[in-house]
């Protein structure tokens, strides 16, 4: 086999030892088969965010292959003894559905009600997110004050598990026993923040100190309900 000017070609003899063709690996990955072929030939490396799928699909040391990845070392990543997937995991991940519940007796606190299950493939839920499952929540939108980005009886997926906002989104707040679904746009430079109501109709609201801002979470997708 000529490798001569072929980075890859390790991995390449690699796939082939181990059974392990160019459609597994642009599933495992959800890249295109052309830039899998591509990377096998030399012609192309991983991009940053493919780096460390491959690391775990090929189980390869993820230092080591991101090094060699970017050209700061020659050395190939160690592969005597290791083993890839054969084939990417068709797991699932569930997501609860939940409905807000005010607590009057308890300083109008809010809770959550367990209403349902979403069921979606580990593969497609961790191209949303890095975040525990466990973190992740539905909860069904209401009101027009986020419209027309938000409808009543949209779903939004929320992170539960980011309670201080460091950038730009769209979050869910709690006030006087209420919860809101509003844009958050930080002015770093200035220190202030504004929560913003995407209908025109609900002015911004001025924050003049972010850094104590809190949330119940970040939104990371949304589930459009057509009626």
């Amino acid at each position: 086999m000529n490798t001569k000017g072929n980075k890859w070609f390790w991995l390449k003899e690699y796939m082939m030892k181990n059974n392990i063709t160019q459609t597994d690996v642009a599933e495992a990955l959800q890249w295109q088969k052309t830039r899998v072929s591509e990377l096998l030939c030399g012609k192309r490396d991983f991009p940053v965010n493919k780096v460390f799928p491959a690391a775990k699909f090929f189980n390869l040391d993820l230092e080591e292959l991101t090094k060699y990845n970017s050209g700061f070392t020659k050395d190939i990543p160690l592969v005597e003894g290791k083993k890839p997937l054969s084939k990417p995991e068709n797991r699932m991940a569930e997501i609860d559905i939940i409905i807000p519940q005010i607590n009057e007796t308890f300083e109008q606190k809010i809770t959550f009600q367990i209403i349902g299950k979403q069921m979606i493939s580990e593969m497609i839920f961790n191209m949303l997110t890095n975040s525990n499952p466990l973190d992740i929540k539905m909860l069904i939108a209401h009101g027009d004050a986020m419209q027309p980005t938000i409808y009543d009886g949209d779903f939004v997926w929320v992170d539960f598990s980011i309670k201080v906002p460091e950038e730009d989104g769209l979050y869910i707040f709690a006030m006087k026993g209420e919860i809101f679904i509003k844009r958050l746009q930080l002015d770093k430079f200035n220190h202030s923040a504004l929560i913003i109501s995407d209908n025109p109709l609900y002015p911004p609201i001025s924050i003049a100190k972010p850094e104590k801002l809190t949330t119940l979470g970040k939104i990371i997708a949304l589930t459009k309900s057509y009626h």
